[in-house]
């Protein structure tokens, strides 16, 4: 019975001890965790100041310019003896063909407000000051809690609103332009001597239309803000220190290899690095939020010791940077670079190695940091 007690006794310890630190509950055996915080999440928010509409325009009509004959003296038969009794008459001709024309009537607005939500209503349970002259030993008894409920957060925000819409009417279109003119037409033929008298033409210029007016429309895009809304909060976490474990591959808090390679003395990234960045670290970032990522740097011994750590900060970085490009915050993100300090191989100051050893020492590695 003692051996058990004595056994029995770390092993309770070791529980407390663990449950006092706030540690994973029912953790499975042989898996990793990360203490991660609990963040407030805001989300940008796009807010319709000036709503949509169609805007009218008048497209002029279109004329072009003809030349046409046009009669004016009718072939007729003369006379030696007798000549030819003439009429003279007045004919009126379309020289110009009528159009369309529009009245537009603009959109009319008002500038009131809406009232957005930016930051949920909460409830929590929040301590009080103990009770004042409680004598009870037993610590816990004299606490006080209170639930706490904390209204939402509204924001009332200027818009426009549109009393009458853009509209227009087609207004009767106005006569045509025309034009006078005179001729003879014979009233009596000529008698005897059949003498043939040719015809007699004029050329006129008419404007004919190509193309009638017609109304143009544009769509007139809405007018939009950026407004900040709280989506989550801490208010509905069990955690007392805003903290939660998340589990994580164990393998992944150890150095990892990005296997990209680079040029001698540069550190511009390829095509090729980029999409083994994404396969590797980009889309681990984006399904695990919650991490942080440490990337370090290295280069091989073919310059000075100062060039080399400037170049490999410089290559890290720019894993860096091409992260923050594709959507991942800074401030989840850390650098390192080591220069040749840290070969992976023999090749250091002053050794002849192939080429090929020379790009192993040129590399770069990731691992996972708790936050």
């Amino acid at each position: 019975m003692r051996i058990s007690t004595f056994f029995l006794l770390p092993a309770f310890l070791a529980a407390t001890a663990l449950s006092a630190q706030n540690y994973p509950e029912n953790p499975e055996p042989g898996a990793c965790y990360i203490r991660c915080p609990i963040e407030e999440i805001t989300e940008l928010e796009k807010v319709v100041v000036t709503p949509s509409y169609m805007q009218y325009k008048v497209v002029p009509a279109v004329y072009k310019t003809v030349e046409e004959r046009v009669l004016v003296k009718e072939a007729s038969k003369r006379f030696e003896y007798v000549p030819a009794v003439y009429r003279e008459v007045t004919d009126t001709l379309l020289v110009e063909d009528p159009f369309s024309t529009y009245s537009l009537q603009p959109v009319q607005t008002i500038d009131t407000f809406e009232i957005f939500e930016i930051e949920p209503a909460y409830s929590r349970f929040e301590t009080r000051p103990a009770i004042d002259g409680c004598k009870s030993p037993i610590p816990g008894d004299c606490d006080v809690i209170c639930y706490v409920v904390h209204p939402a957060i509204t924001k009332q925000i200027p818009v426009k609103r549109i009393v009458t819409p853009p509209s227009f009417t087609r207004e009767t279109p106005p006569n045509g332009r025309y034009r006078t003119i005179k001729r003879q037409v014979i009233e009596t033929p000529a008698t005897y001597l059949e003498v043939e008298i040719p015809a007699e033409y004029v050329t006129i210029q008419k404007r004919v239309l190509e193309r009638d007016a017609i109304v143009d429309s544009v769509e007139v895009t809405p007018v939009m803000r950026e407004e900040v809304f709280l989506v989550t909060d801490r208010g509905g976490s069990n955690a007392s220190d805003w903290y939660e474990w998340k589990k994580i591959e164990c393998s992944l808090l150890d150095f990892n290899l990005l296997p990209i390679y680079y040029a001698r003395n540069s550190d511009a990234l390829s095509a090729r690095a980029k999409a083994i960045i994404d396969e590797k670290l980009l889309n681990l970032m984006l399904k695990r939020p919650e991490i942080r990522v440490e990337i370090n740097s290295h280069t091989d011994a073919r310059a000075s010791d100062d060039f080399n750590l400037d170049l490999s900060k410089r290559r890290a970085k720019g894993v860096v940077d091409y992260l923050v490009s594709r959507g991942i915050k800074r401030s989840r993100l850390e650098y390192h670079g080591y220069g040749e300090a840290q070969l992976v191989n023999h090749c250091g100051n002053g050794v002849e190695c192939a080429e090929q050893q020379h790009a192993q020492n040129r590399r770069t590695e990731f691992r996972v940091l708790s936050r």
